[in-house]
């Protein structure tokens, strides 16, 4: 996949939803599922800086292409 997709995360408890790039949405899916399963943070570095996000307080995440069309939307449950 040439194109870069970027994901938008939403936290529990908020409206607003964090945008991160990711080259490779299955292989981002799964980095997820293994740190929330083990209450792990997930690192994100990119021209804007770093983040950290407790995965256990993620709720949904959405994809979408270089162009804005929706490309899926991945939950990720805390169970």
């Amino acid at each position: 996949m040439a194109d870069k997709l970027k994901a938008k995360i939403y936290m529990v408890g908020s409206t607003s939803g964090i945008e991160v790039e990711v080259d490779d949405k299955e292989k981002f899916l799964e980095e997820i599922k293994n740190l929330s399963s083990s209450n792990d943070f997930y690192l994100h570095s990119d021209d804007d800086g770093e983040l950290a996000l407790n995965t256990s307080l993620i709720q949904a995440i959405e994809f979408n292409d270089e162009d804005g069309n929706k490309r899926g939307v991945g939950l990720v449950s805390s169970d």
